[in-house]
């Protein structure tokens, strides 16, 4: 089965639904010189946003064989390339400065420095997401020494208030250990104390008073990391399988872009991980400032990441790439269970921290965590929007020669049974719909769920009922916000129409 195959001319059906994409993408912010180049990913906008739209623009290419898609591809491409980290000279927590697009925003702890009242940073607060952005903490000392720490998140979110803190090692209420045992997952705040001066018998180290706001980690995340890089690698890879498809000006660039996808991930080869099983996954450290550090990336993170070596194994044919990619198949596959003919799965993966749960055990390393003492199982099922990234990883890699078989044909008629089963709805009178996950027994989805309905259609291949039904959804969905996703839904249209 090839990836890609060949490009039949835009006949009606086709030029419909490139009007559909270029409808969505108008409804985005402008690309190219009057609209700005790439944002930069501080706030995730281009790990959830604008990689989006760059395989929506891949996928057009493939659908259509428009060259002007790729030409915008590229100047993307560029754009991109240019918000790297080490091209604008930013460093991340640990103070690197590497070939990556880092955070600093919802999605990483956010911490301010309290100093005592000789100005020497006298402690650490750290909030995790979400709610942490904009949070400040305020203290307001008392007797003896004492102080009070008082956390106020935005929006209708109580205080977090721990009263008579002590910086005293031998005191039971030491701020640290006090925050150590008040944390929830709901209030999950951690206190570090920080070494200063020797103190005098006569005159105990005390917190200056004040309010702090609470300032955001920098931390480039995996997944982010490989959804960037997935539409690089992935032209490359349609250079090399389709150069009738690519124009010699824009296959020169593709060694470039090539290199830039391997040295993104080469960045997180610390976080990769096997199981005794052979399932291959990222994860967090134990000090990396992230909600959930010292946890498994969730089922659909790592398959984004996923989805990029198995490109990467195709283009070079590096023996590690390939590896990983079927280490990272197997892991999807061990999270498969059939249940009423099609498939269900966790959206944390079953074999990690998230998904069991932690408690305290009195020490930050014991736990695991540095920013998350205890956390409850949250054994929940992935959702089909999320799913999408499941789907494609799915897809991508039964679609690729050389790799070893790790979904066989009749799992691949299962997973599309998930959407014809589980994740499709029906009901009498009432226009069809999908649900909010993918077990088949929950509520039916809002307009953003119905948006994402063509995130499916690959499965056609499997089962042609699923072309149909997303067809009856997508017909009758209701409208909402535009987002950058749609703008690959939309292309997944045009790209997996039938014949």
């Amino acid at each position: 089965m090839s990836l890609f195959p060949a490009t039949r001319p835009a006949g009606t059906a086709v030029a419909d639904q490139a009007r559909l994409f270029e409808a969505v993408e108008e409804a985005l912010p402008a690309l190219g010189p009057d609209g700005g180049g790439a944002p930069n990913n501080d706030a995730g906008a281009l790990g959830w946003g604008f990689s989006w739209r760059m395989q929506a623009f891949l996928l057009m290419a493939e659908a259509t064989g428009d060259p002007a898609y790729l030409h915008r591809l590229v100047e993307m491409a560029d754009a991109v390339l240019a918000v790297r980290d080490d091209r604008r000279g930013v460093r991340d927590h640990r103070e690197l400065s590497l070939p990556v697009w880092s955070s600093a925003g919802k999605y990483t702890v956010c911490g301010a420095t309290v100093p005592d009242e000789d100005g020497v940073p006298a402690l650490r607060v750290h909030l995790c997401p979400p709610h942490a952005l904009r949070a400040t903490v305020r203290v307001v000392p008392g007797p003896d020494g004492t102080f009070t720490l008082t956390i106020v998140r935005p929006g209708d979110h109580l205080p977090i208030v721990l009263p008579e803190l002590s910086l005293d090692s031998g005191d039971p209420r030491r701020a640290d250990r006090v925050a150590y045992d008040r944390h929830t997952r709901e209030d999950a705040i951690t206190v570090e104390l920080l070494p200063g001066p020797g103190e005098a018998a006569d005159r105990p180290r005390r917190l200056r008073a004040g309010t702090h706001r609470l300032q955001p980690a920098r931390v480039a995340l995996a997944a982010q990391t490989g959804m960037i890089a997935y539409p690089l690698a992935g032209l490359a890879r349609l250079a090399r399988e389709r150069p009738d498809l690519v124009h010699a000006a824009v296959a020169a660039k593709t060694e470039d872009y090539l290199a830039a996808a391997h040295e993104a991930l080469a960045a997180h080869d610390h976080q990769w991980r096997v199981t005794d099983a052979g399932e291959g996954h990222y994860v967090w450290l134990p000090d990396e400032p992230v909600g959930f550090a010292g946890a498994e990336l969730p089922t659909n993170e790592f398959l984004a990441v996923g989805r990029t070596l198995i490109q990467l194994a195709a283009v070079t044919g590096d023996r590690t790439y390939a590896e990983r990619a079927t280490a990272t198949a197997r892991a999807l596959r061990g999270q498969l269970t059939e249940r009423a003919g099609g498939f269900v799965w966790p959206y944390w993966p079953s074999f990690g921290r998230v998904y069991r749960g932690w408690t305290r055990t009195g020490d930050r390393d014991r736990d695991g965590s540095h920013f998350r003492p205890l956390f409850p199982a949250l054994p929940v099922a992935e959702d089909s929007t999320h799913a999408l990234l499941d789907v494609d990883f799915a897809v991508l890699y039964a679609s690729t020669p050389g790799l070893p078989e790790v979904f066989s044909a009749a799992d691949m008629r299962t997973l599309a049974r998930t959407f014809t089963r589980h994740v499709y709805l029906r009901r009498l009178g009432r226009r069809p719909t999908v649900r909010r996950y993918i077990g088949g027994a929950d509520r039916p989805g809002t307009a953003h769920h119905e948006a994402q309905v063509a995130a499916w259609l690959p499965l056609h291949q499997w089962d042609p009922r699923v072309a149909r039904r997303v067809a009856a959804v997508h017909r009758r969905r209701r409208s909402g916000a535009v987002q950058s996703v749609d703008a690959y839904c939309a292309a997944l249209l045009a790209r997996w129409r039938r014949p």
